[in-house]
């Protein structure tokens, strides 16, 4: 058994003290890995970067011999020694859906952040001790063995089960089907719990139905809701952390967005939680592991997640088809659909992570993997008249795969949408997944099935719009972050990077308030790394959109399978 306590002295510093023991079984030497990723996130992120102090003792307190093999791999040397303990402190100051984060409030975790495991010892048992102050309740999908005492059977069920302690968080609950859901508040905020409990239970409800069944036991919505405009979350095994703010906003403006990032990480618990890639089965915490199904882990649950919504009755079509157009709106404005195929921009997360990066470069897992799951629904819908659909293809990766302990491959998923949505699956695969032809012919085809159409739509960035570019403050500079090819703007030179200084001669605040009364063209000064010039732009259509529309002339089959598609 492996035994950690954690606590803290100064919490303003943001520094953890950790002490790790637990017996050598006799060995010579042990190695201690601290991941260097975290599943949900497929990028490198080299948590031995926020370690400090790092010392190892015997059962008598005295220093044993220790060195670091790599970046995160520590070799301890344990001859005629019973017991070791580890002691080090880790700097928890990233408030996110994935990091950690210590202050005078609350000790939020992340364990695959900032907790080992013993090379060769993976499945032992661990229990994890805090010392805090009592009045602190910890959330967590962990079993409690005491208030401040949490048990993990493993160090994937441990890396999997982030925590918030706090002596501010709201709680409240609902049941499906014997399965505990739990939904956990820390922050300033007052949740409207009648809407929020019927809301929430009527999508898995409804993401249950379909799947059948609930992978496991309980669940917990753990959510940091904090006081400034936030969005993020991230899916565990049992559990999601989902950042959110402003606090102000969360019952009103923001509630559509905390809807759907919620049905999107539950949707986890089956797909890419359950429903795994053979590349991750199981998990290779010290390097990359490298898959091309990023459109099946994000694509699917980015469109079902939305789906769940509406044939739940949470969502009504407004609500739902802005998911669409908003996914519609990304692909269309980022250009590095031209260049990389969604299956190979999945893969290259590893290299470059979620940055945005050099101009162009790739596509996106989340909305561009979504537009080939509509297609392909679709496509099985008419295939079979609706009977079957993407629900049906899920829950086959489900019961074949996942309740089979075993990981797919790209083949399955391929074969498995062919055989409900015949030769057109083929054509979506080569087309769109693996090559980077146009998506809108093929998604115009798709949505002819159920009396859809894609209508134009003007940009509403106006600077996007008129000229080809997206501008953002930063430092109170307004800097060119998107430029589109053979725009006006790209046809005046102008390019990622470049700042402006002047608008019709004098310094503005933003571009959006100025642009809205300019009727033909704008004078811009320009400034680059070496050089300053006025550019003189007349207004244009860039940067152009399209929306979903209703067919309102759908004949009886098409309102028929749309009525299938949503239902």
């Amino acid at each position: 058994m492996i035994h950690y306590n954690i606590s803290y002295n100064n919490p303003h510093r943001h520094f953890i003290d950790f002490e790790f023991s637990t017996n050598t079984n006799g060995q010579k030497s042990m190695l201690l890995q601290l991941p260097a990723w975290r599943p949900g996130r497929y990028e490198l992120a080299n948590y031995a970067q926020n370690i400090q102090k790092w010392d190892a003792f015997n059962e008598n307190g005295e220093n044993l011999s220790f060195q670091k093999l790599t970046k995160d791999l520590w070799e301890v040397q344990t001859q005629n020694t019973n017991t070791i303990t580890i002691r080090y402190t880790y700097y928890a100051n990233q408030l996110d859906a994935g990091a950690s984060y210590l202050d005078e409030s609350q000790l939020y975790l992340n364990p695959v952040n900032c907790c080992y495991y013993i090379v060769g010892r993976e499945q032992e048992e661990y229990h994890i001790k805090f010392d805090i102050p009592q009045n602190y309740i910890i959330a967590c999908g962990l079993e409690k063995l005491d208030k401040h005492i949490l048990k993990a059977n493993c160090f994937d069920e441990l890396a999997e089960c982030p925590m918030i302690a706090s002596n501010n968080i709201q709680h409240n609950s609902y049941e499906i089907g014997g399965v505990p859901f739990n939904i956990w508040m820390q922050g300033p905020c007052t949740p409207k719990w009648e809407v929020i409990l019927k809301d929430f239970q009527a999508f898995t409800e409804s993401q249950i139905k379909h799947f059948g069944d609930f992978p496991t036991k309980e669940y917990h919505f753990l959510f940091q809701i904090t006081p400034y405009k936030s969005y993020h979350g991230v899916e565990h095994t049992n559990n999601t952390v989902i950042l959110l703010g402003p606090a102000d906003k969360i019952n009103e403006d923001r509630y559509e967005e905390l809807l759907g990032v919620s049905s999107h990480e539950l949707y986890h618990s089956w797909n890419i939680k359950a429903i795994r890639p053979v590349e991750m089965y199981p998990y290779d915490y010290t390097k990359e592991n490298y898959f091309r199904t990023g459109y099946v882990a994000e694509g699917v649950t980015t469109y079902m997640g939305d789906v769940m919504l509406y044939n739940s009755g949470v969502f009504d079509w407004d609500q739902f088809i802005k998911t669409q157009n908003q996914n519609l709106e990304r692909h269309l404005m980022n250009y590095g659909r031209k260049n990389l195929s969604v299956a190979d921009s999945g893969f290259d997360n590893w290299l470059d992570g979620y940055k945005l990066g050099i101009p162009n470069r790739k596509n996106s897992i989340y909305p561009d993997g979504a537009l080939c799951m509509l297609m392909i629904d679709l496509h099985i819908i008419k295939n079979t008249n609706g009977q079957d659909s993407l629900h049906s293809v899920m829950k086959d990766m489900y019961e074949k795969f996942a309740l089979q302990n075993k990981g797919y491959t790209e083949k399955d998923f391929r074969d498995i949408c062919a055989h409900y949505g015949g030769n057109e699956i083929e054509n979506i695969f080569n087309n769109h997944i693996y090559d980077t032809k146009d998506y809108i012919p093929s998604l115009k085809k798709a949505l002819e099935f159920i009396g859809l159409t894609l209508e134009p739509k003007k940009n509403p960035n106006l600077s996007a719009q008129y000229f080809g570019f997206v501008a953002i403050k930063e430092n109170s500079k307004i800097i060119i972050r998107l430029v589109e090819p053979n725009s006006v703007a790209d046809q005046n030179n102008i390019a990622v990077g470049d700042e402006i200084t002047l608008i019709d001669g004098k310094k503005r605040d933003g571009l959006k308030d100025y642009l809205k009364d300019c009727k033909d063209k704008v004078n811009f000064i320009i400034k680059k790394k070496f050089s300053e010039k006025e550019i003189t732009l007349p207004i244009s259509n860039c940067y152009k959109l399209l929306i979903f529309e209703k067919d309102e002339n759908a004949n009886q089959e098409q309102l028929s399978l749309r009525k299938k598609w949503l239902s």
